[in-house]
């Protein structure tokens, strides 16, 4: 299946409609941002709006891909892996904190995830944290 990148963009605003809050459903799933058969087997196994991950896993993915695709640009792309991106990360980041076992399986099943499939996780996980199901309430 070759990568299907098509999907828009939503920002979204707090203060929605039920017009704009079924498009901010529909912005949620991770396949909007487009799908290809290794975000397929993510969703297969999180769900479709990534809904089996906490709001603590979702951040640490975020951070995770995010240096995944910095170190890339950087690097021989096919010399580093999402399993040393989450070690580096993680490492710089917590100061030695351990990988969580839930994020080095994700990042196991992702394994030869390209720079743009890991924008299009990024993409989802970014609207997700910020407007979604991991988004943090404050009073």
């Amino acid at each position: 299946m070759s990568p299907d990148f098509t999907g828009a963009i939503a920002f979204s605003n707090p203060t929605i409609s039920k017009r704009e809050g079924e498009k901010k459903m529909t912005t949620d799933l991770v396949t909007y941002y487009g799908q290809t058969d290794l975000i397929n087997r993510l969703v297969e196994n999180y769900g479709a709006y990534l809904e089996k991950l906490n709001r603590e896993t979702k951040l640490l993915l975020r951070t995770v891909l995010t240096n995944y695709v910095l170190m890339r640009e950087r690097h021989e792309p096919s010399s580093y892996t999402l399993i040393e991106a989450s070690r580096d990360a993680l490492f710089v980041t917590f100061l030695g904190m351990d990988t969580p076992q839930l994020l080095v399986d994700i990042c196991s099943q992702l394994n030869g995830l390209t720079t743009h499939e890991a924008e299009t996780i990024l993409e989802a996980l970014q609207h997700q944290i910020r407007w979604g199901n991991a988004r943090q309430v404050v009073n």
